[in-house]
């Protein structure tokens, strides 16, 4: 920061120095004399320029220790509001209605002082709701509230008119959205489903350019070029799931040859439910099926994490601190040969990867079998203070492997812990990774930013005094 404070002076004041010498070479009264050259010089070096470049850095600095995480839920209770339409009333989908006329005089004087009163009629329109109400459909869940669907008409918009003379366009959405009816049902009978939502977080690790926690392979460019390393999952689809299951040279199917691809994603979307709002992690699986990745799966895992949490390849998206990342590999696609994991974190949670790596070893590869079938149950959750109680979600766990190490029911060593980013965090681990805030430096494009802020800062200075400097008539001296 030093050696850009000393550069943003240098620039400010050479500005200051080229405005000088432009108002000495040409005719006009403005002038900055060599004294408030000093004194302008002075203020930017002691005050302009540190504030400003103190400012800068923080929040460049801020920027680019901002990246993104997942959040997981579930699903708490569903609204539907019934907006009752009107005449220029609340409602969405309208049409002009029930003209009228206004007269609209006007007066103008000419330079003679003549009069001239002219009359315009003007037609105005009502706003009349094709339907008599419209619907609005929301999901509450443990992440905040969803609109599903925004002023929706009715079912069979037409026998809903408004005004019976008046036919509903069809391009209009209605009735009862399908995503909203099926979590109203599951809601209904006990089993809220999955909710997942992109947070921001602060990540030293990953910002810092020259941490030696930093994970590195020189093997990604060969798994890439393979087209053996997925993408890290960044991404949100209908309203709040997002598939982290991934497939590697294997087709998901079930005995009768279905593909089970979607099994998988809503075994795992479910286990993140309660595994992020019991344990705040978030699960990422693997299942690769290669001779190139089984001859070397260690090598594979350290390439995997390298190229997920490199911010150069995902920006923001990078994998995140709370992240568990489980590679499973099989010969033959009903069982699984080999195991690996790692976590978003450079260290922690030796015991939980160690039976992750074990325990999985021989577990049929089904999603019931390898994730389990983790279902969430209502309770009231009771405030000990205030004795007030609010409606929650916790997990219920059967037999998966991966349900069973996480949450250590077999062995409570190998329960995941979160480890601390900050060392601050009361429901974390670990003393936090804060002196690594010394070498987390903005980018060459954020210097040059700040440098163009301070210089546009320091020209109101030079123009400041270029006109208290305003130089004085030369036949003075005629005196």
């Amino acid at each position: 920061m030093l050696i850009l404070a000393i550069l943003a002076v240098l620039v400010a004041v050479g500005a200051g120095f080229l405005v000088k010498l432009a108002l000495d070479r040409i005719e006009t009264p403005l002038e900055i004399t060599w004294r408030e050259f000093l004194v302008g010089a002075l203020i930017i070096a002691v005050l302009i320029v540190p504030l400003s470049t103190w400012v800068g850095w923080r929040v460049a600095k801020s920027g680019t220790l901002s990246f993104r995480e997942y959040w997981n839920g579930y699903e708490l209770e569903t609204q539907w509001e019934r907006t009752q339409c009107s005449r220029d009333g609340p409602c969405v989908h309208e049409y002009d209605c029930d003209p009228w006329t206004h007269i609209h005089v006007e007066t103008s004087t000419d330079s003679k002082g003549n009069t001239t009163t002219e009359t315009y009629p003007h037609t105005h329109y009502r706003s009349c709701p094709y339907t008599d109400e419209e619907w609005t459909f929301r999901i509450d869940t443990t992440l905040g509230a969803y609109t599903i669907a925004d002023h929706w008409l009715p079912t069979n918009p037409e026998e809903h008119r408004w005004r019976s003379g008046k036919s509903v366009p069809d391009r209009f959405a209605s009735g009862i959205p399908e995503f909203w009816a099926a979590a109203k049902a599951r809601i209904d009978r006990g089993d809220p489903g999955p909710v997942t939502k992109r947070m921001t977080y602060d990540n030293y690790i990953l910002a810092s350019d020259r941490s030696i926690l930093k994970q590195y392979s020189d093997q990604i460019a060969r798994f890439k070029a393979d087209d053996l390393l997925p993408d890290v999952a960044r991404d949100i689809r209908d309203f709040y799931y997002a598939d982290k299951a991934h497939f590697v040279g294997y087709a998901p199917r079930d005995p009768e040859g279905r593909q089970t691809a979607l099994a998988w994603q809503t075994a795992l979307m479910r286990l993140n439910a309660a595994l992020g709002s019991e344990l705040q992690g978030d699960l990422h699986l693997v299942i690769v099926q290669d001779n190139r990745v089984s001859a070397e799966p260690d090598a594979y895992l350290l390439a995997l994490k390298a190229h997920w949490t490199n911010p150069g390849e995902f920006g923001d998206d990078a994998l995140s601190k709370n992240a568990i990342v489980v590679v499973i590999g099989t010969d033959d696609g009903a069982t699984v040969t080999w195991a690996r994991a790692t976590t978003g974190m450079p260290l922690g949670n030796e015991a939980m990867l160690t039976a992750l790596r074990t325990r999985l070893i021989g577990t049929a590869l089904t999603p019931e079998n390898v994730i389990g079938d983790v279902r969430g149950e209502f309770y009231d959750d009771v405030d000990e203070e205030t004795g007030e109680s609010e409606r929650d979600v916790r997990g219920q766990h059967g037999n998966g492997t991966l349900e069973r190490i996480l949450w250590g029911l077999n062995d409570p060593a190998t329960r995941f812990q979160r480890i601390s980013m900050t060392g601050k965090d009361a429901d974390d681990i670990g003393g936090g990774f804060l002196y690594l805030d010394s070498e987390i430096q903005p980018s060459t494009g954020q210097r040059i930013a700040i440098a163009a802020v301070i210089f546009g800062i320091s020209l109101p200075v030079w123009l400041a005094f270029a006109f208290i400097g305003e130089r004085l008539p030369t036949r003075r001296r005629d005196f």
